[in-house]
């Protein structure tokens, strides 16, 4: 067994792993690496119906920590483990397939999307220096800044994750080493040295858990390295009792169909996960990821027994080479979702066809362009066909090195993002600010309200509504309610009207304007307006933003509960405003100062019959 041929690698691998012990390759791992990645782009395209699919990463997370230890402890054993070659072998794997993915992408969104990759060289330099998943907590940490920085490179935060893995794993290594020497021998060498490993992965898993509170943005601990690390240890545990493992005896026929019963459990479990987890939800970082996530080793530890069929199942030709290939795919696959999103190809019959085939060719191009830049040559198969194959990867090269040269120049001279993200959030705090003093000065004025004192109209609403708040106070009546806040989404909004109820604030008009800061199902949209009542009339107010990956989504949601609901009316922004780019800040999706009338004028107009015949209802019963 030449151990020099193991190469542990993120996401996927060209080479199978050796079986300790047995000489024989560690089957199905390809075919874990293809399972994770259907679920993570499944779930960017899929989010409704695969919204549990970014669990995937904590897969490839585990896979990578069995493999990275397994190979070293392997090396070591053999006296050729060492710190440089350790970190040339990574290098060598991870970094040319990024650098040509984030270059070409950048030089096509140059092209395609300008807006995407304006100001991206801070971006980039966090991609390339390792820390992506802490710059963008540190973006997202602003409500404003994260609007603005929607990017094609929001996945590579896993990439940094493991980027940061790799510089401390000599430093645990080491100690690894060195407990594994002070264990009992009768107990096992490597005692003291797996308990390390187990106890830093509990860790991570606590601090999530701690972290994480109800209704908190799960941003900080879901790209944290830190609170993301178990998998990767967990992982490492395995890998480390997999290379101190000696022999495997044999097992029962009971033990035999017991495991198989067991990995049909755990795999069922897996696919239900990728389809009813939340992202959003508390309960996914208190709990529910790191259940998964054991799951995730148990399943490895199955499919890795080479006493076990399991290895063998996962090892068809189909999930072998995607699983090969995951890595390019995992690289591509946002890019051009998010470039289909913004420029609404997603409109286009048959587009998630598209968008695979796009995300698999250029997976097999990158594939093949890494092999030639790190081993310096390419190898094709004989025949007719692999000479036209062969043309069209050298075709493709020259395109993509033309992509990839203006890519470079676009992110070295890009500078910083040239925005008024500024002026912005000033605007939409002293307008936060003014609706505040207005309910308290309404409180004072009428401390106790009854149902009789019920207003004309009241709006519930985003950033959008906020920001235009004041032009839309001066156009309703004077009595009308409008309840705005930054980052507000649709299912927040049930408990607001709830309270509006109990305050006697919710107006016989309710104009929603709600689906701009997130994607929403028809039927979360329906429990809303069955929570407003059948006895008000309700205006929708749909979403517009050219840079709002979810607005299809959003405004197909609207428009189904619209057309679901007698009382409910849609009022048509998205239309009413595409053909008026000066009335936006750079954002696209906030109204300046020139806009923010226009947005109230629509609002009135729509609202304009139902306001005029409740008004003068309202006033014959106060006679």
């Amino acid at each position: 067994m030449d151990l020099r041929k193991i190469k542990p690698e993120h996401l996927a691998e060209k080479k199978h792993h050796m079986n300790s012990g047995s000489g024989d390759r560690i089957l199905g791992l390809d075919g874990l690496r293809a399972i994770a990645i259907f679920g993570v782009i499944f779930y960017h395209m899929f989010p409704f119906t695969v919204k549990g699919g970014f669990l995937g990463v904590s897969l490839f997370f585990v896979l990578s920590g069995y493999l990275i230890a397994l190979t070293s402890e392997k090396s070591r054993r053999k006296r050729e483990y060492s710190i440089s070659g350790f970190a040339v072998k990574r290098f060598k794997r991870i970094f040319p397939p990024v650098i040509l993915t984030v270059f070409i992408t950048v030089g096509f969104f140059y092209l395609l999307a300008p807006k995407a990759v304006e100001g991206i060289r801070a971006e980039i330099l966090s991609i390339l220096l390792g820390y992506n998943n802490w710059w963008q907590i540190l973006q997202n940490s602003s409500y404003f800044t994260k609007i603005a920085n929607a990017s094609p490179f929001t996945h590579i935060w896993s990439l940094a994750l493991e980027m940061q893995f790799y510089l401390i794993w000599p430093v645990v290594y080491f100690w690894y080493v060195m407990l594994s020497r002070m264990g009992s021998r009768r107990r096992g060498e490597a005692n003291r040295g797996l308990w390390l490993l187990g106890l830093l992965g509990i860790f991570s898993f606590v601090e999530m858990w701690v972290l994480m509170h109800p209704g908190m943005d799960a941003t900080r601990v879901y790209y944290g390295t830190d609170t993301r690390a178990y998998a990767l240890m967990f992982g490492a545990f395995l890998g480390m009792r997999r290379a101190n493992r000696t022999k495997y005896g044999k097992l029962s026929s009971v033990a035999k169909k017991a495991a198989v019963a067991g990995y049909a459990v755990l795999m069922i479990f897996m696919v239900v996960s990728f389809v009813i987890f939340d992202g959003q939800s508390a309960f996914t970082y208190r709990g529910g990821m790191q259940l998964v996530t054991l799951a995730f080793c148990a399943i490895l530890l199955l499919t890795a027994d080479p006493r076990l069929p399991f290895g063998r199942w996962l090892e068809c030709a189909p999930l072998r080479w995607i699983g090969q290939r995951s890595y390019e795919m995992y690289l591509w696959m946002y890019p051009v979702i998010f470039l289909f999103s913004i420029r609404k190809w997603t409109r286009i019959p048959g587009a998630p066809v598209l968008e695979i085939a796009l995300i698999l060719f250029l997976a097999v191009w990158e594939h093949k362009a890494a092999e030639w830049i790190t081993k310096k040559e390419i190898t094709f198969e004989e025949g007719e066909y692999m000479t036209a194959k062969r043309i069209a990867f050298f075709v493709t090269t020259v395109l993509f090195t033309a992509a990839f040269m203006l890519g470079a120049c676009t992110s070295v001279t890009s500078g910083k993002k040239n925005t008024d993200t500024d002026v912005l959030e000033k605007q939409l705090k002293e307008n936060e600010k003014k609706l505040q003093q207005q309910e308290n000065q309404a409180e004072e004025e009428k401390p106790g309200k009854k149902e009789a004192d019920m207003p004309s109209v009241t709006t519930v609403g985003d950033s959008v509504m906020l920001g235009a708040s004041p032009a839309l106070k001066e156009a309703l009546p004077q009595d009308a309610i409008v309840d705005a806040k930054e980052s507000r989404q649709v299912v927040a909004a049930k408990k607001i009207i709830k309270h509006l109820k109990k305050k006697h604030k919710l107006g016989h008009i309710v104009v929603l304007a709600l689906g701009t800061n997130g994607p929403f199902k028809e039927s979360l949209g329906q429990e809303l307006i069955d929570s407003i009542g059948e006895d008000r009339r309700i205006y929708w107010v749909n979403v517009y933003g050219p840079t709002i990956q979810w607005e299809d989504d959003s405004n197909k949601a609207i428009k189904s509960v619209a057309e679901a609901n007698d009382n409910v009316t849609l009022i048509n922004w998205n239309s009413y405003a595409k053909d008026h780019e000066d009335w936006f800040y750079q954002d696209g999706i906030h109204l300046k100062p020139s806009g923010q009338p226009e947005y109230a004028k629509m609002i009135l107009s729509a609202i304009d019959e139902d306001l005029t015949t409740w008004q003068k209802e309202h006033t014959e019963e106060s006679k």
